[in-house]
C-alpha cells in the first residue's frame, strides 16, 4: 500500500498592532458643525408623522454616520443616536450613559427645533485599542 503523507498547511503569523492613542482624536466641535449642516438641511421643512418619522431617524443617522466616516477616524467606532419628536408642549428628557475610556473617547451633540418637530442628535467617537 502507498503511504499517505500528511499535507502542511502554512499558517500565518501577525503582529499586534495595537496602538493606545488615536492617530487623529474625534474633533467634536467639527462634527457639531457636520450635525447642524446635516439636520438643518434634512429637517428644515418637516412636520410630524408618525409614519415617516421612524424611516427619516435611520436615513438621518445613516447620513450623519457617512459624513463622520469621511473624516477618517481611524479605530474609531461611530454611533450615532437620532430622537425626533413632536412639540406638543410636552417635556422631553433623554439619557445616554456607559462606560468609556475619557481621554480617547468624544461625543458631538445637536438639538434642532421648528415649529412642528424637535431633533436630539448624538455622535459617539469610541476609539478601539
Amino acid at each position: 500500500m502507498a503511504e499517505i503523507k500528511p499535507v502542511s498547511k502554512q499558517v500565518r503569523t501577525y503582529q499586534p498592532t495595537y496602538r493606545l492613542n488615536p492617530k487623529k482624536r474625534f474633533d467634536a466641535e467639527k462634527i457639531e458643525k457636520i450635525l447642524k449642516r446635516v439636520v438643518d438641511g434634512e429637517l428644515i421643512e418637516i412636520e410630524y408623522s408618525e409614519k415617516v418619522v421612524p424611516d427619516l431617524c435611520i436615513s438621518l443617522a445613516d447620513i450623519i454616520r457617512n459624513a463622520v466616516k469621511e473624516e477618517n477616524y481611524d479605530r474609531y467606532r461611530i454611533i450615532v443616536s437620532v430622537c425626533i419628536g413632536q412639540k406638543r408642549q410636552q417635556s422631553v428628557h433623554i439619557f445616554h450613559t456607559f462606560l468609556w475610556d475619557h481621554e480617547r473617547d468624544a461625543f458631538a451633540s445637536y438639538n434642532y427645533e421648528n415649529p412642528h418637530i424637535f431633533a436630539n442628535v448624538v455622535v459617539y467617537g469610541v476609539y478601539l485599542d
